[in-house]
């Protein structure tokens, strides 16, 4: 999987996030928006649903990686800030787990 295979799948989740959100509401789509954090537009119970709709997408390409667990949350710098950090994070971690 490739860092734009990542990509598309946050903006899916981009996506989904969108239909439950009204008109004047909507999570723009790209690299730089911001996701959570001062600036973010999800608050931390849509942020949960939002990692839960990738990590489902990253198991339907057979890959089984938690996104918030201890130590995303445990970071000086939040990896949840926006899209460009969080396929940093996704893709650090899908390295991870390939090679051990």
């Amino acid at each position: 999987m490739n860092r734009n295979d990542i990509q598309s799948i946050i903006f899916d989740a981009i996506a989904m996030a969108n239909h439950a959100r009204q008109a004047d509401q909507q999570i723009p789509v790209s690299a730089d928006t911001a996701l959570y954090g001062t600036d973010g537009h999800l608050d931390s119970m849509a942020l949960v649903a939002f990692l839960i709709d990738i990590e489902e997408a990253l198991l339907d390409c057979e890959l089984q990686i938690s996104l918030s667990d201890e130590r995303a949350m445990s970071q000086t710098r939040s990896p949840f800030r926006n899209v460009e950090t969080l396929t940093d994070y996704i893709e650090n971690l899908i390295t991870e787990t390939s090679s051990a």
